[in-house]
């Protein structure tokens, strides 16, 4: 069997993550199958769903999605549910990733979820029907090939993906169509955050914006008002050009107006803090104002510097960075010791994950939910940064996004990894 070794190899070291297996399709996208042991039958499931909307997501226009979460699917879940499950309890083999059947019914239901999602998603009333070309698809649909049909009248042998194995598929007919209010939505991209962040390089905005689409359901961020907020606190953070790492750069003066040890120890500001005749030593003043603080050593240890802040939230202190490691494998299912490789965090893909965990460990996408107010902002800051002289800065950082309208038709799923969950 294909790939057999290597799935079996997997397996006995304990099968954790994802197995991920290329598999043949007639879709004009490439389908991958992704065994998560925990959720078996929900990952092959879900892979339908993602094959149905990365398809009709190419499509629309760019840096628009098809919005699933108003389209019901629940028969199809179910009716794909039982036939999965059916086949698991009957092959006598726990997973097999190349099992014809199930690839079989991962593409026929992918192809039902095509049709109900242009016909009651995005009111297409016509498609093109469209084969793989090979010399195991059906001669009846070789004669409906590259000809157009309408939903409300099948032809010969019915729609794609209504006959089982149907190596087919529906291209929707979307020229001169006027889609329906909410039928298409926003993907989160980095022209949506280039105002926002007006000096980040390109590269390192569309990273995070891809990221934040990614997550959006696991973030609790799938609402216009929780991506304001939570943006607009990321600004005050980050600054316009997404400094992943703590910027220490001080002043000798400064110092001890921001730091308490430099108010006890000021000569050592002095010798530390930037002046005309030397630039600041960024890694000692780090090491004294964070030693033996959130679960640092002292200033011998080198905690400070190690553990200084970073990510979109600028996670700071090896207690934290502890946290976030268990924090992550439970959020995201990976894991990884974020307190012996600090500095992945200052990657744009865990730079986002981080501000993702203390957002959902605080509970603050339910204080975004109170609205666009003032209260609501300032209270979110009182957990963000208590004792920051930003206050005002934050809430006009979220009022701005809220008043632009920047996230008011994002999508309320995740768009790169869609989910019958996220619905």
């Amino acid at each position: 069997m294909k790939h057999e070794t290597k799935f079996a190899n997997w397996i006995r070291k304990g099968g954790q993550r994802e197995f991920t297996v290329h598999l043949k399709t007639p879709a004009v996208l490439d389908h991958k199958f992704t065994v998560i042991p925990e959720r078996l039958l929900a990952s092959i499931m879900d892979d339908a769903l993602r094959t149905s909307v990365e398809r009709l997501n190419a499509f629309l226009p760019q840096n628009l999605s098809i919005n699933i979460s108003g389209v019901d699917t629940s028969d199809l879940k179910a009716e794909l549910s039982n036939s999965i499950t059916s086949r698991l309890n009957n092959s006598g083999v726990p997973v097999d990733p190349n099992d014809p059947v199930i690839e079989a019914a991962v593409r026929q239901y992918a192809e039902r979820l095509n049709g109900r999602f242009q016909q009651s998603g995005l009111g297409v009333a016509e498609y093109i029907w469209r084969s793989s070309d090979d010399d195991r698809v059906r001669s009846l649909h070789m004669q409906h090939d590259d000809q157009v049909f309408s939903w409300d009248s099948p032809p010969e042998g019915d729609h794609p993906g209504e006959g089982f194995n149907c190596r087919c598929f529906a291209e929707p007919v979307t020229e001169g169509i006027n889609f329906p209010d909410g039928a298409v939505c926003d993907v989160i991209n980095k022209t949506m955050l280039n105002d926002l962040f007006p000096n980040a390089a390109e590269e390192r905005l569309q990273a995070i914006a891809r990221e934040i689409d990614l997550q959006i359901v696991t973030g609790n961020l799938n609402s216009p008002e929780r991506l304001a907020h939570f943006f607009g606190q990321v600004r005050q953070e980050v600054g316009p050009s997404i400094r992943l790492e703590e910027n220490l750069n001080y002043r000798a003066t400064a110092l001890p107006q921001i730091f308490s040890y430099f108010r006890r120890n000021r000569a050592e500001a002095q010798l530390f803090g930037r002046t005309s005749d030397h630039p600041a030593d960024q890694e000692a003043i780090a090491n004294r104002v964070y030693a033996n603080r959130i679960g640092n050593g002292g200033v011998a240890s080198g905690d400070g510097w190690r553990f200084r802040g970073r990510g979109l939230k600028q996670l700071t202190g090896r207690a934290n960075y502890r946290a976030f490691t268990r924090g992550h494998e439970a959020l995201f299912g990976e894991a990884i010791d974020f307190e012996q490789n600090p500095d992945l965090l200052s990657e744009p893909k865990y730079a986002v994950r981080s501000a993702i965990f203390f957002w959902v460990d605080n509970n603050l996408h339910t204080v975004a939910d109170r609205g666009i107010t003032r209260s609501a902002t300032d209270a979110i800051t009182r957990v963000i940064n208590r004792h920051t002289d930003s206050y005002g800065q934050r809430w006009n950082n979220t009022r701005r996004l809220h008043r632009e309208g920047t996230f008011s038709n994002v999508c309320k799923f995740s768009v790169a990894a869609p989910r019958f969950e996220d619905q």
